[in-house]
């Protein structure tokens, strides 16, 4: 049967393949609806007001737990993509002023819905996203999914998580105005690539300064690279002069950046980044903060398979509180326990996420 996008449900099987207006596959037929909200946005994105879909009533197989992950991986990728060109293309109408209120309120929305209904947690999906050579779009939109998360740990309101994330989407838009050869250089930057480079936050709040956006985001968007110890930029500001959006903005920042690939060196895993900022950051971010995104993020990845260094495969299975980046890994094989946090397991360690 045809239906309105709006009925679109859980479970659902998509009996038609769908096109946008420049013929690109959107949706192939066979499609398993795991996540509505998703495939709703990413519809409505490309005009589409009805499809054909079957029901379970109609005697569909239920998919496997594992096929149903699998799907989730399928929407939640399409849907990042999606998002990633449309934060591209809004960043290119505030740099000719002609951005719509509309328009960024549909990005943090669709920012808000890729937060739910599916089996593995935001920061699994965004492991499963592919390397991209894009480090301001993509790191934009991941940044803006994990300081919702972040928010969402430290119970601000909807009003609240709103804001934050739509200055996390807009954060880094002043590096649409830095010269591409230095954002994609290899290797460290000169003394005065660094000075452009770090321009870029006041590019991305003057950029804004005409927009009816309020002063807590703009305020957030200028000084998410601020640092408590005072060795951030562009003021130098210590401690509570720092907004506590620009807090949380620079904890996601920081840790989207450590898993992400850089033109300078390979993506870190998880547990890489959680070591590094343990043990280089307590002094430089939000001790708060950052305290309560280690223990979380390492909670986040209870049950995630893994490949160590001696291409041992297994599954995380617990963790110390005292070495959040060293967790407990049940082995595929044998049901053996690896603790990484004794000092027997030292040279192991965790070099992928499956």
């Amino acid at each position: 049967m045809r239906i309105q996008i709006e009925d679109i449900q859980k479970d659902m099987i998509i009996d038609e393949d769908v096109y946008s207006n420049q013929g690109n596959l959107i949706v192939g037929r066979g499609f398993s609806v795991s996540n509505a909200m998703i495939l709703k946005n990413l519809l409505r994105q490309h005009k589409v007001d009805k499809v054909k879909v079957l029901t379970l009533s109609e005697e569909v197989a239920q998919p496997s737990p594992q096929e149903k992950i699998e799907q989730e991986i399928v929407d939640f990728k399409l849907e990042f993509h999606d998002t990633v060109s449309t934060i591209e293309n809004e960043i290119s109408s505030i740099l000719s002023g002609e951005i719509q209120e509309e328009k960024l309120n549909n990005l943090v929305e669709s920012s808000l819905n890729m937060q739910s209904g599916t089996t593995l947690n935001i920061f699994q999906m965004m492991q499963k996203v592919k390397d991209s050579d894009d480090v301001t779009y993509s790191h934009c939109y991941s940044v803006s999914l994990s300081a919702y998360a972040i928010g969402k740990w430290l119970k601000l309101s909807e009003e609240e998580l709103k804001e934050l994330t739509l200055s996390a989407i807009l954060a880094d838009a002043g590096k649409a105005s830095v010269p591409k050869e230095i954002l994609m250089k290899k290797g460290f930057l000169t003394e005065q690539e660094l000075s452009e480079m770090k321009k870029h936050v006041q590019y991305s709040y003057d950029m804004l300064d005409n927009y009816p956006i309020s002063k807590k985001v703009k305020d957030a968007i200028r000084y998410h690279h601020e640092r408590e110890d005072g060795s951030g930029y562009p003021e130098g500001l210590k401690g509570d002069k720092i907004p506590y959006y620009a807090k949380i903005i620079a904890v996601a920042d920081v840790y989207t950046a450590l898993t992400s690939k850089r033109p300078q060196r390979e993506k870190l895993t998880p547990f890489e980044a959680l070591k590094i900022m343990e043990r280089d950051f307590m002094d430089k971010l939000d001790v708060t903060i950052l305290t309560e995104f280690l223990k979380r993020i390492a909670e986040n990845y209870i049950g995630n398979p893994v490949k160590l260094n001696d291409d041992t495969i297994g599954e995380i299975v617990f963790l110390s509180v005292h070495k959040l980046s060293r967790p407990v890994i049940k082995t595929t094989q044998g049901d053996k326990l690896i603790d990484l946090g004794n000092k027997e397991n030292a040279k192991l360690e965790i070099v992928e996420f499956l």
